[in-house]
């Protein structure tokens, strides 16, 4: 099992350098676009973003979970080639003839997704990035399970890298130039990255291949529909509800809650391709429960610490006019990691290839959020939304669970994992209420310190088998 977890740590390390190079480069995108634009501006920008996150995903059609299961079908190379080819070419196809279609009509469309006509310059940029974004995403897909790694962040990071050089040397970042130049970096990254596959890129087709491909990634692209829909329903409400001003402060908080993906997105990378070779071993099902309670002990002291240097890192990315986004941030970054949990969660599933018991717990997710947030949005605003997030992500893991116990039984320690999880989003809660000193620095210098102490503490307590190997490898190293 240390063979395992040593493999899962190496890939997680790789790929979490490659996203901490891609998340300064956004650290430094960030404050440039949000200090650039008012406050009720940054909302509407939000709102641009999250339409063509969702429509870039969706445009995928599942042809990249399609290709995964289809690829280790066969090791000829003329299947690879058409299995890629029929993906790429049916997601281009179909995301410029609905990114055309759409902007016929962009008084209807700009009233959908809440932006002011006075903002629709920028629509047919966001429009056309939706077939650059859908194949990116395709393509991040082939190198990870072609495990070429150096192509994965060469597109990870190329499209931050691209976008953030014109924002740097342009003097008056306006809304519409801001959107240019993500539609610029999406677009170069994408060619550049169709390029780097070129041998597997041919002009074929087989009927039926192609329909077995559409059936098997259909319950996919609903998996990633209702998904970011659902993560994105809280903006749904709130537009109706708040301000402008703090609309945009909340959507700033959300943007800063992504920070946790350095860890969670790394991990999901790394953990898909290990559990796939493993299961079948004797000791995986202990290996999967004890890597879990470890990986909800490391991201929730991992989100907590963003939580505690929180006023420092929306002053320098943002400046004082975000100020109040730090309230609401713990109850944001926390109800991001039980949707990590689903790498866990659904082993059973995948195992049994039932990808449709993975819709069925999204769609009971997404519902849970709606009514969440249709209850207690009106009532609570800002935190009636992240409270019906947090709830309705909790869901989505305690179904996945339940409905993958019958195909793979795991010892997952719940009361365990329930107290770690629970006792950070507390201590998070209180670190943003609670000042210990009157000066910012000492204030962060006494919540680290408490931090580290509890996280010694729980290692020390729970995972004490873990914490004595890592001693005596420590020991075993000559200074």
């Amino acid at each position: 099992m240390l063979k395992w977890l040593s493999s899962l740590l190496k890939d997680s390390l790789f790929y979490g350098i490659g996203f901490g190079v891609s998340r300064f480069l956004q650290l430094i995108v960030l404050p440039i676009i949000a200090k650039a634009m008012p406050l009720d501006e940054y909302g509407f920008y939000s709102n641009y973003v999250i339409f063509y996150t969702i429509a870039g995903g969706a445009f995928v059609l599942g042809m990249d979970n399609s290709v995964t299961r289809f690829l280790f079908d066969s090791k000829d190379k003329s299947k690879h080639q058409l299995i890629f080819s029929m993906g790429i070419i049916s997601i281009f196809v179909v995301s410029v003839t609905y990114a055309y279609g759409v902007s016929l009509f962009p008084i209807f469309l700009l009233k959908i997704i809440n932006v002011p006509p006075n903002h629709g310059d920028a629509l047919p940029y966001v429009l056309f990035t939706i077939p650059s974004l859908a194949i990116n995403n395709f393509l991040l897909s082939w190198f990870k399970w072609q495990r070429e790694k150096i192509y994965f962040l060469s597109n990870v990071i190329g499209s931050v890298l691209l976008l953030l050089i014109p924002l740097v040397y342009t003097q008056n970042v306006t809304f519409t130039f801001v959107f240019q130049c993500i539609f610029f970096s999406q677009f170069t990254v994408a060619v550049l990255s169709t390029i780097l596959c070129a041998g597997y890129l041919r002009f074929v087709f087989e009927k039926s291949v192609f329909i077995s491909m559409l059936k098997y990634g259909f319950p996919w692209m609903l998996v990633f529909i209702l998904g970011l829909s659902r993560s994105y329903l809280d903006r749904f409400f709130l537009t109706h509800y708040l301000d402008p001003d703090t609309y945009g402060v909340y959507n700033f908080s959300a943007r800063i809650s992504t920070f946790v993906a350095l860890v969670t997105t790394a991990f999901d990378l790394s953990f898909g391709p290990l559990a796939f070779r493993i299961w079948n071993e004797p000791k995986a099902p202990f290996f999967f429960a004890r890597m879990q309670s470890l990986y909800i002990l490391f991201i929730s002291a991992f989100a907590c610490l963003i939580v505690t240097f929180s006023p420092l890192i929306i002053y320098l990315l943002g400046g004082a006019k975000y100020h109040n986004a730090m309230f609401v941030l713990p109850f944001l970054i926390f109800s991001a990691i039980p949707l990590s949990l689903i790498n866990f969660s659904s082993i059973g599933m995948i195992f049994a290839k039932k990808s449709f018991l993975n819709t069925i717990t999204l769609l009971i997710g997404f519902i849970i959020v709606l009514l969440g947030n249709f209850l207690l949005t009106p009532k609570f605003y800002e935190y009636g939304a992240v409270i019906a997030s947090l709830i309705g992500h909790l869901m989505i893991i305690v179904s996945g669970y339940f409905l993958s116990k019958n195909y793979f039984s795991i010892p997952f320690n719940y009361k365990k994992d329930s107290f770690l999880f629970i006792g950070f989003l507390t201590l998070s809660i209180l670190f943003v209420n609670l000042n210990f000193s009157s000066t910012l620095f000492i204030d962060l210098i006494i919540k680290s310190l408490s931090l580290l102490l509890l996280f010694v503490v729980l290692v020390v307590v729970f995972f004490r088998e873990e914490y004595n190997k890592t001693m005596k490898q420590f020991k075993r190293i000559k200074i």
